[in-house]
């Protein structure tokens, strides 16, 4: 886990590296990203060894992003969250979901998130997170160019109005609701 913690500004991304994450435009962002930049910013990608990781594995190697992209499979709690809170921003390129839990987790843990702007996150984030086309490699790198600039007064600010915007959210309130359902029909 010591290479994991280095001393470099990074984005994180964490789940499943299944095709609809769509990873491989988030790499193709971070190296653009990193084109014309002195200091370069990294990715970490956690995400369990599938198929899938394997190729984007390759993905990384083809797009000559080793230097930059760290693939680091399972992470435990802890160590996960002191990846989200010392990243710039957690990264979620989805194309689609059923929720997006993980946005939730990073913001938690104290980090900013940027996020496809698709229907599904949109109605559940709000304006909690930034936003961005996950089919356009450029509005990827914009809107992490976006967080980059932000003050560290200015991001801790940001921070705070996204943890509390995500207290409308507990799994004792779904809980309730769904008991209050179940009782309701019986």
């Amino acid at each position: 886990m010591n290479k994991a913690l280095n001393n470099f500004r990074y984005f994180i991304y964490t789940g499943n590296s299944y095709p609809h994450k769509n990873l491989e435009m988030l790499i193709e962002a971070i190296v653009l990203l990193n084109s014309n930049r002195k200091e370069k910013i990294h990715l970490k990608i956690v995400s369990g060894r599938t198929v899938f990781t394997e190729r984007l594995e390759k993905e990384v190697s083809s797009k000559k992003a080793n230097d930059f992209v760290e693939i680091l499979g399972f992470v435990d709690d802890i160590n996960l969250e002191l990846l989200y809170k010392n990243s710039v921003a957690f990264v979620f390129p989805t194309l689609a979901e059923g929720f997006g839990l993980p946005p939730m987790e990073a913001i938690k843990a104290g980090t900013l998130a940027a996020v496809s702007d698709i229907p599904v996150l949109k109605e559940v984030y709000g304006e909690s997170v930034f936003y961005f086309d996950p089919m356009d490699v450029n509005s990827i790198k914009i809107s992490l160019e976006n967080i980059l600039k932000i003050s560290s007064d200015e991001r801790e600010k940001m921070i705070i109005k996204s943890q509390e915007f995500l207290k409308k959210y507990s799994w004792l309130k779904m809980a309730k609701e769904t008991l209050k359902i179940y009782k309701s029909s019986i």
